[in-house]
């Protein structure tokens, strides 16, 4: 019984869901003498599927969260409110409904300290709601606060709003909506947007009592939050006066909560707050007028440009046009043009209107306010980009009206910050770089103004930069010099009588025609008559020139090497040979040099060093030295039993190519650096080696190593199995050894479970299947061979069906488990599906025939319980369950 409650509980639950609510309000007015009136406002989907209104509607009255009664409030009916969207030009989805409900009823609370709290809570919202987490599980708080007496505040009744917001936008269109409330007080109103209350759930969808405050708001989605409700790229606003702006860019079904607030003298008495559903659909809008600003007219500069506006047309998915620019008094200020232009009578400013699709069902509406006056333009002229030093600005103004007042603002860096008048001169600034220079114009009509900037050049700086000694780089120099605010140069290098000795590049080089001392010039220009200029004396030498020849690639134990250099320089310059540590004569002054000897192999570095007063040059070359070669080799040691493969290691060192010619002493050889070799035969054996050098230090080695290694014999692994085939409880095996000169002895066998190191022997298998026992044989060398065998052993196997139907045929009437081994104990247990024992027997031969106490079962499933004794496992008592289906 306490599950079936259960049951019916849950079922109630389910049914008194909501899943309809659409929002709510509440508020009160004060009828005098302790009694105020309440109203409350419930909106619900009539398209839904959820609970009915409440009826009654129960209302929670608290003071200081002290419960001081419930109120059931009964239903006073509902109106299907209609759906407020008027474009024709989107078609409204059908599965909008929204029905009102507004209970009232009066309620005497007396003034007491904290006030009165009224609350109402209901779930739930809905599951298609697309901006809050779980929506179907998450109702509505509606509460009101009835200050206390210790505010001070009499004959208060709260703030209410006057309109319901439309229940449908259009994603991308912005809707404006006058959400504002009246206050019968007179209160000063405050409106935010908020997170509206959540309330009751699923399991309580309608609870007899309200909780106490405080009310926790809804959980928003990720991107959206009260001032947002709308989700990401979405805007929301409420301004000071109510004006509810919106314009989505989601679709879906989105809660809103908007909150009004009344002050009185500063003081906060008491809030409203309306929890309401947008639905937000692709209205699909084919066709809208759009027009710019006048600002954001391509051809917009000014509101004093002219009488002449060139119109543009921003609208989309019209075909007939019709503009009205907006002059009092005439009806032929219109176009039909999609771009007209149209030049206004005399200056003023117009509203001009666009209707596209005029006396269609789908037609929209556009505006824009025009301000037009008689052109005044303004500009000024003035040299630019001066030099800092005895820089000196005149600046004259154009205008096409030179009767306009004028007025000049320059920057604090000017020798004048303020002029009138069109013209003004002798500016100079004190610092360089861009200065900003604006001239004001006002001709009576139109104030406009002209800006822009004049650049101050910085004064040029150079300097010669000349390489470390350069007296000893020879005559061509390259170089370089250090610039600030330099946009040309001119060297000249001092070669007088030339006129090719100048250049324009920043890092030139220069080749002078001949030792000697020159004086060097360079000219740096940031713009003209702004120029910086620097000079500079070098002397220079004749560069020291440095070669030589010599013979190369010679052996180290006879080669004698030959060495002559080719030299130029200033006269009075010395050279020196230095050959380097490992040379026979290590240093010389001598222009030609031979017999030079070195007594290390490998290159060797030498060295022509030039010298003239504080200038060196030198030059280095590598010459290479043969090495003796020499001859061994070795093996990698180890036990080799025949077949063997034997590794050679070649530890000769031959300096360049060379031939090697191995003998492994059975006949065979190779000509690899370090061979291997398969060895058949036993026996001990004798390697030769030779070696031919064929450069540098060319000889022939030879070395023969005796009785390097010894080859032993190894033996032949055999045995039999017998039998090859055994089961579970016939599971003697014998092991025959058959192998050939072995010694010692090692099986793994019975799935790798045992082992023996007995030649012969025997053994009962445990284990059934196939099992592969390998034998490992070893000789007195300890060179060792093995060999695999293959045993099956058949397991027990117990078989019982799993149907039998024992209607008397002679086929199938019996049930009864099966075996080819030998059993040393049985019995055998039948259950009904209830657990009820219809069978038992200890006898293997005996089965079940379907029958109990007299009469044969109905149609089934049976279990079993078979526990036995075997051949395989004879000390063990098994056990064997299962199911039977019998048939009758």
């Amino acid at each position: 019984m306490k599950g079936i409650a259960i049951i019916i509980f849950l079922m109630m639950a389910f049914n008194s869901r909501a899943d309809h609510i659409i929002g709510g309000d509440i508020y009160y007015d004060d009828l005098g003498g302790g009694n105020y009136k309440f109203y409350i406002t419930i909106y619900r989907d009539c398209n839904a599927e959820g609970a009915w209104f409440d009826d009654p509607l129960k209302l929670s009255v608290y003071n200081n969260n002290s419960l001081i009664e419930n109120i059931n409030v009964f239903f006073p009916g509902y109106i299907t409110l209609p759906i407020d969207f008027d474009n024709p030009c989107a078609t409204a989805p059908t599965d909008v409904c929204v029905q009102r409900a507004i209970y009232e009823t009066t309620i005497f609370l007396p003034p007491v300290v904290g006030g009165y709290t009224v609350s109402y809570q209901r779930c739930c919202r809905g599951p298609n709601v697309t901006n809050i987490v779980n929506p179907d599980d998450t109702g509505l708080t509606l509460s009101t606060h009835i200050p206390g007496a210790e505010t001070g505040i009499v004959n208060n009744s709260s703030p209410r709003f006057s309109n319901y917001p439309p229940t449908l936008l259009c994603v991308g269109q912005e809707l404006i909506f006058d959400h504002s409330a009246t206050d019968p007080d007179g209160d000063e109103l405050v409106y935010t947007l908020v997170s509206p209350y959540t309330g009751a759930s699923s399991l309580d969808p309608a609870p007899n009592q309200s909780p106490p405050p405080p009310y926790f708001p809804v959980q928003w989605l990720g991107g959206v939050n009260a001032t947002s409700p709308l989700g990401p790229g979405s805007t929301s606003s409420i301004d000071a006066n109510g004006m509810f702006t919106v314009n989505p860019s989601i679709i879906g079904l989105m809660v809103v909560g908007v909150r009004v607030q009344e002050y009185r003298n500063g003081q906060l008495i008491g809030e409203t707050i309306r929890d309401f559903l947008f639905k937000v659909f692709d209205c699909n809008i084919t066709m809208q007028a759009i027009l710019p600003t006048q600002e954001e007219l391509s051809s917009f500069i000014s509101f004093c440009q002219g009488l002449t506006v060139d119109f543009e047309n921003n609208s989309y998915g019209g075909t007939n046009y019709s503009w009205d620019f907006g002059v009092p008094g005439t009806s032929t200020d219109v176009s039909s043009s999609f771009t007209p232009f149209f030049t206004y009578p005399s200056p003023g400013s117009y509203i001009a209107q666009l209707i596209v699709n005029p006396g269609w069902d789908c037609t929209d509406t556009a505006y824009i306010e025009i301000t037009v006056n008689n052109p005044f333009s303004l500009s000024w002229e003035a040299e630019d980009s001066l030099c800092i030093t005895g820089n000196d600005f005149e600046f004259n103004g154009v205008s096409s009206n030179l009767s306009a007042n004028f007025q000049w603002q320059l920057d604090p860096d000017a020798s004048l910050e303020n002029f009138n008048g069109i013209d003004i001169p002798n500016i100079s600034f004190s610092s360089s770089g861009y200065h900003t220079i604006i001239l004001n114009g006002d001709d009576g009509d139109c104030n406009t103004f002209f800006e822009d900037s004049v650049f101050v050049v910085e004064q040029a700086v150079v300097d010669i930069l000349l390489p470390d000694e350069i007296e000893c780089l020879g005559l061509t120099i390259d170089f370089s010099g250090a610039y600030a605010n330099v946009n040309s140069i001119l060297w000249n290098f001092g070669n007088n009588g030339s006129s090719s000795d100048q250049s324009t590049s920043f890092n030139p080089s220069f080749t002078y025609l001949s030792p000697g001392t020159y004086s060097v010039q360079l000219i740096g220009e940031s713009v003209e008559n702004c120029s910086d200029t620097t000079t500079t004396e070098i002397t220079l030498n004749e560069p020291i020139s440095l070669a030589f020849t010599n013979n190369d690639s010679l052996c180290i134990t006879d080669g004698l090497y030959d060495f002559e250099a080719q030299v130029s320089g200033p006269p009075n310059a010395s050279y020196e040979w230095d050959f380097g540590p490992n040379a026979s004569t290590t240093t010389s002054a001598d222009l030609i040099i031979s017999g030079i000897q070195f007594d290390t192999p490998g290159f060797q570095e030498v060295q022509l060093m030039g010298t003239h007063e504080n200038c060196v040059d030198s030059i280095s070359e590598l010459i290479y030295v043969y090495a003796e070669p020499t001859i061994d080799f070795d093996f990698i040691n180890g036990l080799y039993c025949a077949p063997s493969l034997a590794q050679f290691i070649n530890l000769s060192s031959v300096d360049g190519p060379a031939i090697y010619s191995w003998e492994f002493g059975d006949g065979s050889g190779s000509e690899y650096f370090s061979p291997s070799h398969v060895y058949t035969d036993v026996g001990s054996y004798s390697v030769g080696l030779t070696v031919i050098s064929l450069e540098g230090c060319e000889d022939t080695l030879y070395l023969m190593q005796q009785d390097i290694f010894t080859v032993y014999p190894s033996p032949i692994a055999g045995f039999q199995v017998n039998p090859q085939n055994i089961d579970v409880c016939e599971n003697e095996v014998t092991f025959i050894d058959q192998s050939i000169g072995a010694t010692n002895y090692f099986y793994f066998f019975d799935q790798n479970q045992f082992t023996s190191p007995e030649a012969s022997f025997s053994h009962n298998y445990l284990n059934s299947g196939s099992d592969y026992p390998l034998q490992v044989v070893y000789n007195e060398f300890g060179c060792s061979d093995s060999l695999r065998q293959e045993v099956f052993i058949e397991p027990f196997v117990l078989y019982a069906p799993n149907t039998f139907i024992p209607d008397g045929d002679g086929v199938n009437d019996v049930f009864n488990a099966i075996t080819d081994f030998e059993i040393l104990s049985w019995e055998l247990s039948i259950y009904s599906r209830w657990g009820e024992k219809v069978f038992l027997t200890d006898n293997l031969q005996q089965g079940w025939d379907g029958y109990y106490k007299g009469e044969l079962c109905q149609d089934g499933i049976f279990s079993y319980v078979i526990r036995y004794k075997s051949c395989a496992n004879p000390f063990i008592t098994e056990l064997k369950t299962g199911f039977v289906n019998l048939i009758r």
